[in-house]
């Protein structure tokens, strides 16, 4: 069997088991290993291919951390296959790299109300009206980018600011979780609502529960009434971001922003993991560090000068 055949049965058994952002991720992985290789027959493939693929590419410049995600979806893929008895590679020779700690981005809220001046809000420009929406809600709720794009408008309770959305990550412990917003965001959401139906006359909504949706024109138009995607929300943010004059910010560093927030309130640790939704205090452990000018003033308050 051929390796680019082995890739498409692994990708089809996958997607009933995972998420698909991360059945995507796996297939690119193997389909750009099959292309390096050439697309040699599945049990021809030795470990020292892999480990000249995974060497080739850290020569090259990759990031170290990106190593990751590309070993499990090797060693998932082997042992799909050893699993059913195949003379393949052993999946335990595959290596992990280690992960490389980075200092998380966090928001200020100095920034954030730099990055509401970039937007218009004297306009009845639909995409700056859903982009203000989306913005504000990221901030208020410290919620995933996908789960906000997860979004129907069945969930939305825009009489009490809250939503019941699914818990992007919650590994079955909780798979849904409530989500909280304040009366700005509530009334940008609701101008937001009212321009959504104003554009179910004029466009086809592929999605018509998504609570966020595209809106494109030119050679883009077929993607208009489209559910808003993750990446839509990441270039909105830059753009924006440019246009302020302000480090880039993504809604990662809101959510950052919201376990730092917490804390500093008077919050607990199950504080942070029950409104950002995680599977355990470990996890809200990294939602809550603090650095540099913020430990700092943190450690003035405890010893003093």
């Amino acid at each position: 069997m051929r390796l680019s055949e082995a890739i498409a049965k692994f990708t089809n058994w996958r997607k009933f088991k995972v998420k698909s952002a991360t059945v995507k991720g796996y297939d690119l992985t193997l389909k750009n290993f099959c292309l390096y290789l050439r697309d040699p027959e599945l049990e021809a493939v030795t470990i020292t291919d892999i480990m000249e693929y995974l060497n080739g590419m850290e020569q090259l410049g990759w990031e170290r951390n990106s190593f990751v995600g590309k070993c499990m979806a090797l060693r998932k893929f082997f042992e799909f296959y050893r699993l059913q008895h195949l003379p393949v590679v052993d999946e335990d020779l595959i290596p992990i790299a280690h992960k490389e700690f980075n200092i998380p981005r966090v928001a200020t809220e100095e920034n954030y109300q730099k990055l509401l001046t970039a937007i218009p809000t004297d306009t009845n420009d639909p995409r700056h009206i859903r982009n203000l929406a989306i913005v504000n809600l990221l901030w208020d709720t410290g919620a995933r980018n996908g789960e906000v794009m997860a979004l129907d408008v069945d969930d939305l309770q825009l009489d009490r600011m809250k939503a019941v959305i699914k818990t992007e990550k919650s590994k079955g412990r909780r798979p849904i979780r409530e989500i909280f917003w304040t009366d700005s965001t509530n009334a940008n959401l609701k101008r937001w609502l009212e321009k959504r139906e104003e554009l179910k006359m004029k466009m086809i909504m592929h999605d018509p529960e998504a609570v966020f949706i595209s809106i494109c024109s030119g050679a883009l138009a077929n993607s208009s009434g489209q559910r808003f995607s993750i990446k839509g929300v990441g270039e909105i943010l830059r753009r924006y971001s440019n246009k302020a004059g302000i480090e880039s910010m993504n809604a990662h560093s809101f959510r950052h922003h919201m376990g730092h927030d917490i804390v500093k309130k008077g919050g607990s640790s199950s504080d942070v993991m029950n409104i950002l939704g995680h599977a355990s205090l470990a996890s809200s452990t990294i939602y809550t560090m603090m650095t540099d000018k913020e430990l700092e003033a943190r450690y003035r308050q405890f010893k003093g000068k």
